[in-house]
């Protein structure tokens, strides 16, 4: 291979980690999203901050049990669609630490107002 070569390579790969994003200016931070975690479930809240898997909600409510919008049946649905008023919502938490997540989902106005304004969920 040629040395020139070589060497932008290098110059280009060392460039791209000097220009790395602070964690400060992450996508996301301020919008209301779900997250899926490992051991805790999934969450709905304003997202704070994430550092590797560990993710800061404010203003979260755990999604115990979902039923998406329209039909759809997935997580990516409901943070599309919304959910249904057959989903089981907890009261909101106002900072929680997921240390496990595994998913952050950006979410629709019409999803973020359906988990808003679910009901909180009581045992009968």
């Amino acid at each position: 291979m040629n040395k020139q070569l070589v060497e932008k390579l290098l110059e280009i790969l060392l460039q791209g980690d000097s220009e790395a994003t602070p964690s400060s200016d992450k996508e996301m931070i301020g919008d209301y999203v779900i997250v899926r975690c490992r051991d805790a479930g999934v969450h709905a809240g304003t997202l704070k901050s994430y550092e590797g898997r560990e993710v800061v909600l404010k203003n979260s409510r755990r999604l115990w049990f979902w039923k998406c919008a329209n039909n759809k049946h997935s997580l990516s649905g409901v943070a599309a669609e919304g959910i249904t008023g057959n989903s089981k919502i907890t009261d909101v938490v106002t900072t929680v630490v997921l240390p496990e997540a595994c998913e952050i989902l950006s979410t629709s106005r019409e999803s973020q107002r359906s988990i808003e304004d679910a009901e909180v969920y009581t045992a009968s």
